[in-house]
């Protein structure tokens, strides 16, 4: 016999006519609302950059600041306007008397080096270098080399036209005055192969400069470009800049300005959220948005100061050991750090400006070979164990309670999904998919493998 429909009762509502509810009404309707409004709160954001990026960077450090705001206020018994105000003066500070001048020398190390590489200066000492390299390596980096020259024409300046002259390949013989050329090889000279990849360039600039002018000219009308379309070239280019400058001083200028309202408010928004928040689940969703809170300011905050840290010490070290342009380097390197193991990027670029700084002294001036592979690696060993016995486990402990092997999954997976960013967001949401799966998931599953449960995902209702 089977079982009798349950009956209902007084207390329950009567059920609804599907063909007078309205639209929203429906459930997996007010779903894709919902989702259309995100994804469309997103896209005018992204419009909307200029004014949404200052009010990010300015929320996000308020996030960050606000376990230092709470600690003066609680420490010091300072208001909380006071703390705020303290604080982002000592960023101010800290911009224009570290930051600012810093920054200078790391561009004009990163101008000198662009230079100086596309005038050609490191040419020679690299072909000193690869000519010392044994028969088997030296052929495979000529090949790499002339791949590179190949894929990338503008590399070629850094490179050199020519590779060096090694024992295994002879010299090419003088071209002979009558032909005013050099001999055919394979039934193409030098001259023409040069003449060749020369009007390749050439080609590949005139279409990018024909698709550039093609696209100005498809742009709506507007009163600037067309005033200055007046004027010539030389006035747009003052525009932009002046353009430039301005968005950046509003930058600037904008940041501390948002921070300092929504430091002070940040109080005031946490007891907001929490009150939009069901009664009937509060505890469990605050649950688990306190243990995301904790495993995603715990890692963000740590990766920033062990970045700091980290980019500090490679720059000093390798200027110590003589790697050209080490501040910039070690910087570069320090903002890698944020992401887990990408910093190992530094070893082979430092041992390669040494490299190439060394091969261009006399042969008694330069440093051993060995020499030249050991200490930017050495320098890189000594950050490194600096961050995995003292920085980490001091600053950031285990916060994000994820395994090696899941961060290094994680960091991968995130950059072939979105490259950099992805990389940097990818330990952080790992973390919140563990707690999910750990607090909500698998509860769920457990429960249904043993019977309690009819379904193992969680939200139905049985």
């Amino acid at each position: 016999m089977s079982e009798p429909e349950p009956q209902p009762s007084g207390n329950d509502p009567p059920p609804r006519d599907p063909s007078r509810l309205h639209i929203w009404q429906i459930q997996a309707v007010r779903d894709a609302l919902l989702i259309l409004l995100i994804l469309a709160a997103l896209r005018l954001g992204y419009v909307m950059s200029a004014i949404t990026v200052p009010l990010l960077i300015a929320l996000l450090l308020a996030y960050l600041f606000e376990p230092l705001i709470g600690l003066l206020q609680n420490r010091l018994r300072w208001s909380r306007t006071t703390a705020v105000a303290l604080i982002l003066a000592f960023f101010i500070c800290g911009v224009v008397t570290v930051a600012v001048p810093v920054s200078l020398v790391v561009v004009g190390q990163s101008v000198s080096f662009a230079q100086n590489a596309t005038a050609g200066k490191y040419a020679n000492a690299l072909d000193k270098g690869i000519a010392l390299l044994p028969e088997g390596p030296r052929e495979q980096v000529q090949d790499a080399v002339h791949w590179l020259e190949v894929k990338a024409p503008w590399s070629a300046k850094i490179f050199g036209d020519e590779g060096p002259q090694t024992p295994d390949r002879p010299a090419e013989p003088e071209a002979s005055p009558d032909t005013g050329g050099t001999p055919p090889l394979d039934g193409v000279s030098e001259r023409e192969i040069q003449t060749m990849i020369t009007q390749e360039v050439a080609r590949q600039l005139a279409e990018r400069d024909a698709e550039k002018t093609a696209a100005e000219e498809t742009k709506p009308w507007s009163f600037g470009s067309s005033a200055l379309g007046l004027v010539g070239a030389g006035a747009k280019q003052v525009w932009s800049l002046a353009i430039g400058t301005i968005e950046i001083a509003l930058l600037i200028f904008l940041v501390p300005f948002y921070f300092f309202f929504f430091a002070t408010a940040f109080p005031n928004v946490v007891r907001f959220g929490r009150s939009l928040v069901p009664v009937e689940s509060r505890e469990r969703i605050f649950h688990l948005v306190g243990s995301m809170d904790r495993a995603v300011s715990g890692f963000v905050r740590g990766r920033l100061v062990i970045s700091a840290i980290l980019g500090m010490v490679f720059a000093i070290g390798w200027l110590i050991v003589g790697v050209p342009y080490a501040l910039a380097l070690g910087l570069l390197i320090g903002v890698l750090c944020a992401v887990p193991y990408l910093s190992a990027v530094g070893v082979p670029i430092a041992i390669a400006l040494l490299a190439v700084d060394q091969f261009g002294l006399e042969p008694g001036q330069r440093m051993a070979w060995w020499g030249i592979l050991l200490w930017p690696t050495v320098v890189y060993g000594l950050g490194q164990t600096l961050d995995d016995w003292v920085l980490t486990p001091l600053i950031q402990g285990k916060t994000t309670d994820l395994h090696p092997v899941s961060i290094v999954v994680a960091v991968l997976a995130g950059g072939a999904l979105a490259g950099v960013y992805g990389m940097l967001l990818a330990v952080p949401l790992a973390a919140c998919v563990k707690i999910m799966l750990r607090e909500v998931v698998m509860p769920r599953v457990r429960a249904w493998s043993s019977g309690e449960a009819q379904d193992p995902l969680p939200g139905r209702v049985d």
